[in-house]
């Protein structure tokens, strides 16, 4: 059995449970900070000068259950299946000027998606692993923004708001009596669509994408008991966030 967590941006150990066995388990992740770039919209008229700068995912809350299936001994394949809700930031400039400053907060919403984990023992208790993943989300945003000339406040509503997100994340890992520390490079893009908002003169299909694909993670399992683990995770570079995880193999 291994603990294997079951956010949207989350690794987990690099171990498979084996082939033909059943994994469940259960996750809590936080994000501290991911960067976006602003990449295209559909602007009203009067808006060609002005543009997004420094957005930001400053909270991401995510729980999740995921439901991982051994096909080999060396390869499993996992659903995901929770909620998601998140906090962005971010500003307008005129030119060099920042005009405006936004926050907007995702609501709660369905999470899902899935993947495939690759794992292969080597000698003295090392493992090689890699983690292959997507999920989506689609949430009602809250839109708040204060001009910074007039100090006047617009608030909005969007009917949806597609989060998107996947990795490939390499790792290795040493098993240490009921420890497993491991740590890893990963390869990720996420992408978020803000569009249909409740009126029509607003900005529309802002798409958004993550300033760096690029990170690092590292985190330990800990075996509390036979077929159950706890997990604890950290992901940095690409974004800072947090997982604790636990899981049980039947």
């Amino acid at each position: 059995m291994a603990v294997i967590p079951a956010q949207a941006a989350s690794i987990g150990s690099p171990e498979t449970q084996g082939k033909g066995k059943i994994a469940v388990g259960i996750d809590w992740s936080y994000i501290f900070n991911r960067d976006l770039d602003y990449e295209k919209s559909s602007r009203p008229a009067g808006n060609e000068n002005y543009n997004p700068k420094d957005f930001k995912i400053s909270r991401g809350d995510n729980t999740a259950v995921k439901i991982s299936y051994g096909l080999f001994d060396f390869l499993d394949i996992y659903a995901k299946l929770g909620v998601a809700n998140y906090g962005l930031k971010g500003d307008v400039f005129a030119g060099d000027t920042k005009t405006v400053i936004e926050n907007l907060t995702a609501r709660n919403a369905f999470l899902y998606g899935g993947g495939l984990k690759l794992a292969y023992p080597l000698n003295h208790g090392w493992i090689i692993g890699c983690d292959a993943q997507f999920v989506t989300s689609n949430h009602k945003l809250d839109f708040r923004s204060v001009n910074l000339t007039t100090e006047a406040v617009s608030t909005a509503q969007y009917a949806d708001c597609i989060m998107q997100e996947w990795h490939l994340a390499p790792s290795i890992a040493k098993k240490i009596g009921r420890f497993t520390p491991y740590l890893g490079a990963r390869y990720s893009g996420f992408r978020m669509n803000q569009k249909n908002p409740n009126e029509p003169k607003r900005w529309d299909n802002l798409i958004f994408s993550a300033s760096r694909n690029a990170g690092v993670f590292t985190g330990i399992d800990w075996e509390l008991a036979k077929d159950f683990k706890f997990n604890i995770e950290g992901r940095f570079v690409d974004e800072t966030a947090i997982s604790l995880g636990a899981a049980y193999r039947f």
